[in-house]
This record gives structure tokens, sequence and C-alpha cells, in this order.
């Protein structure tokens, strides 16, 4: 699944590199991740337009994910 153009559009302007692809988006900035409460961490990312995007991600399933590869 392909960004339209609007995606494509919005992204760049809160400072996302779109691939060539139309596929993924890129950015360079500052992500934190924080311990919320016993299941949940909180992932922020701070925009290059000062938005914030934040997440709550299950804390079990994101350890997993960060050391799957491992």
């Amino acid at each position: 699944m392909k960004f339209d153009e609007q995606e494509r559009g919005v992204l760049r302007r809160a400072g996302f590199s779109v691939a060539d692809d139309h596929e993924a988006a890129y950015l360079e900035g500052l992500v934190v991740i924080g311990a919320h409460d016993d299941e949940t961490l909180w992932l922020t990312i701070t925009l290059r337009n000062d938005y914030r995007v934040v997440c709550a991600l299950p804390r079990d399933e994101t350890i997993v994910a960060i050391t799957e590869n491992d």
C-alpha cells in the first residue's frame, strides 16, 4: 500500500522524507520511549513542526519486538 498524494503532502509538511516508491516515510527527529504504567509504554515522536505523535505500546510486546533479532 502506498501513501496517496494528500498523505505525502501532510508527511512532508511534518518534516518527513517520503521514499521514492511512496511506501515509507522517514524522519530525523527526537523519539522517546517512556514507562507509563505496569502494562504500557509511551512512544513519543517530536516532529520538525513541533507537533508530537504519541503512541501507547504494550510493554511486553515492545520489549519482544526490540530484542527479537538478537
